[in-house]
């Protein structure tokens, strides 16, 4: 018994704050991509400036040529989006800072 009610706490929770997630998503800066065949390090650099990203450190093994087609993409799935296309693992650090590097 004790155990459904808190499903059931945890359920109404969750469903209160869904509107708030879209919101929050909706608030989002979002990152446009048509590239074919151009080097990671542009596709990065554009990420940065359509972000709002003020710091960008790429390790010096990133490397390789990318195509994207993104249209209207949240930043935050964009960045995903292109670090596991590309096998890259990608940290978010304070005052704006964001750092590339391979996948290990």
């Amino acid at each position: 018994m004790f155990c459904q009610s808190v499903k059931a706490a945890l359920l109404a929770g969750l469903i209160a704050i869904a509107p708030l997630a879209a919101y929050a998503a909706e608030k989002e800066p979002k990152a446009t991509l048509d590239v074919k065949d151009e080097d990671i390090r542009v596709v990065l650099q554009s990420l940065k400036e359509q972000c709002g990203v003020r710091n960008l450190l790429i390790d010096n093994d990133v490397s390789g040529k990318a195509t994207f087609y993104l249209h209207d993409v949240p930043c935050t799935a964009a960045f995903d989006i292109v670090a596991r296309t590309m096998s890259l693992a990608y940290e978010i650090e304070p005052n704006s800072v964001v750092n590339v590097r391979l996948r290990r």
